[in-house]
């Protein structure tokens, strides 16, 4: 049946679900997050990040996913590309930030270690991972305006939601309670870039409005 809303076509609803998924994880484990690093918080602290550090990436993963149509070579099929490598430098940049300022420092803190030694892991995985979430903000300006090229001004609502959080993911991370905002709106944006899609033409079926 034709429709003017694809995002409810239940052929799409697999694909929404799957880039709503990371997000609302995201988000989930941001409410138990602590904000303060402390001997009474080190163990959750430490756990928390090592459920994180394949969680973060399937951000990434979703702008691949987004861009998936998007190829050739053509000046849309080369600046695809671009977005897809800058996604690439979020996973691997960003990864460091639970791996250094999560699991690092929560394994010192849980020892004993010295005060200096975690600020150390501190700062070497935030600086790491500013360059990670600014090779986000720039993948997904470029999914969303190659997006928009090909599907159409439909896809503004999800457009604005992404930049959006991209923007307030820049120094949200995932703690409550704007990190967890920015990863429901992520989710929501995503979602929304795929589901306003134009449904594919079929064989022998005029277009869908």
């Amino acid at each position: 049946m034709p429709t003017s809303f694809p995002l409810f076509t239940p052929q799409r609803g697999w694909t929404v679900a799957g880039l709503m998924l990371a997000p609302l994880v995201l988000a989930g484990l941001g409410l138990t997050h602590p904000h303060h690093l402390r001997a009474d918080t080190a163990t959750h602290w430490t756990a928390m990040h090592l459920a994180l550090m394949p969680v973060f990436p399937l951000l990434g993963v979703n702008l691949w996913w987004l861009l998936s149509g998007v190829s050739g070579h053509t000046l849309s099929g080369v600046l695809a590309w671009v977005a897809r490598v800058l996604a690439f430098v979020y996973i691997v940049y960003y990864g460091a930030l639970d791996v250094l300022a999560g699991v690092g420092t929560g394994r010192l803190t849980l020892q004993g270690q010295d005060a200096s030694a975690i600020r150390l892991l501190f700062a070497e995985g935030n600086a790491l991972a500013a360059v990670g979430v600014w090779a986000f903000l720039g993948a997904s300006l470029l999914t969303c305006g190659l997006l928009m090229v090909r599907h159409g001004v439909r896809l503004w609502p999800g457009a604005v939601l992404l930049m959006l959080s991209s923007v307030s993911f820049l120094s949200s991370h995932i703690y409550a309670p704007y990190g967890v905002l920015t990863m429901l709106v992520m989710g929501l944006g995503m979602a929304l870039l795929f589901g306003l899609q134009s449904p594919p033409k079929q064989p022998g079926l005029p277009a869908q409005e």
